[in-house]
């Protein structure tokens, strides 16, 4: 069970702020009895809490909710509409997209913008560009979030040098919209990002330890254990797509030789699919295509190389779910339980747990929900909005 303990003390006010609006945004409680009893805080200090957040407009009274016993019934909580808003930034390969949302991660605005080129002067325009789209005439931000293709140095906010990115590296963008904007500016990988939207509002609410693997034009993972994302102490986050599946193999653009992406993700993928048919559709289209043989064959190689590089996550971490985003969204949910069936085959503990293995709840909107998530989480944590 997921531990949700307030703190009764004075220094632990703006940790307490945080839990309870987190507890009530994402649906875990919405009544001032469920929150007393779910962080252990006195009922004074709960009702306390919610007065302010009633008097600050970030919560709202709604109906009542029915019981059968005699006296009062409780009232329910829920986000106002009138509560801090956040702003969320993706960058990935081919396009850089913006949000405006709320705490619930609803999206309210949304812009993008699509290259087959890149510059790091571009990419800096891109990211203002559609920043000031969804913000504009915005005055409650309380923040903003930006996930990005990695690897990224979280700590330094930087990043790094990503396969096939036109051979941008090194750009120190949190420095350049810190700068920009006014608002604290928090900052993932993408896939620790949607990791973290699933956690919190997702597929993965009930569960303290899984992985998240986003496959697309590369393949990236975001790990969340004890139900917090993993971080490790240099600011990097982990990545799938590198796991060598075969050492002899081709030699992959991070200098490593037989990567998994090299042989599963989704471009690799959609250029064997067309090679095997003659056709030229996409990947979205190929997926609709299970029945026809040729087409089952590459994408049943695709879950099995797949499933060899998990594996060897699964056997480190053990996690009880596996949760899959980007292009996945669009296979055959027969793909999906292939792999759990591989997955479970061929993990070392198979008398133990066995591991689910499920779409994101967010779908293709995982990445870029995970944007605001990353900025949402800080105030859940107390540290922004109630300092």
């Amino acid at each position: 069970m997921e531990k949700q303990t307030g703190k009764n003390s004075i220094s632990s006010k703006q940790y307490n702020r945080g839990l309870c609006l987190k507890l009530i945004a994402t649906g875990v409680c919405n009544t001032r009895i469920e929150l007393s009893r779910k962080t252990m805080l006195a009922k004074m200090t709960v009702s306390n809490i919610v007065s302010e957040f009633l008097e600050r407009d970030i919560v709202m009274e709604c109906e009542e909710e029915p019981t059968k016993v005699c006296g009062r019934n409780p009232v329910i909580l829920r986000l106002s509409e009138k509560a801090p808003k956040v702003v969320g930034l993706l960058i990935f390969r081919d396009r850089i997209e913006a949000v405006l949302g709320n705490l619930n991660l609803d999206i309210i605005r949304k812009e993008s913008i699509s290259f087959q080129e890149l510059t790091e002067e571009k990419l800096k325009e891109y990211c203002c560009t559609v920043v000031d789209r969804v913000s504009g005439g915005e005055d409650s931000i309380i923040g903003m979030g930006v996930s990005s293709i990695g690897p990224v140095d979280i700590r330094h906010g930087i990043i790094l040098n990503p396969t096939r990115f036109y051979g941008i590296r090194n750009v120190d963008i949190i420095r350049f919209l810190r700068e920009k904007y006014q608002w604290p500016v928090c900052f993932d990988h993408d896939n620790n990002g949607a990791a973290l939207a699933e956690k919190l509002y997702g597929i993965g609410k009930n569960e303290q330890d899984f992985l998240f693997l986003g496959i697309s034009n590369g393949i990236g993972s975001g790990i969340i254990s004890g139900g917090e994302v993993y971080h490790n102490q240099n600011g990097l986050a982990p990545e799938a797509g590198h796991i060598s599946i075969n050492y002899k193999g081709e030699r992959c653009e991070c200098g490593n030789r037989g990567c998994l992406e090299k042989y599963a993700s989704s471009y690799i993928v959609l250029k064997k699919l067309q090679e095997a048919t003659g056709q030229k559709f996409t990947f979205e289209e190929f997926c609709r295509m299970g029945d026809n043989a040729e087409v089952d064959a590459v994408f049943r190689q695709m879950v099995e190389d797949i499933s060899a590089g998990a594996v060897n996550i699964v056997n480190i971490l053990h996690p009880e779910m596996i949760v899959l985003g980007h292009d996945c969204i669009d296979w055959d949910e027969k793909y999906v339980n292939y792999m759990e069936e591989l997955i479970n085959e061929r993990k070392v503990a198979r008398s133990r747990h066995r591991i689910a293995v499920r779409k994101a709840f967010f779908g293709r909107d995982a990445q870029l929900k995970g944007a605001m998530a990353i900025v949402v989480n800080q105030i859940f944590k107390g540290e922004l909005m109630f300092s």
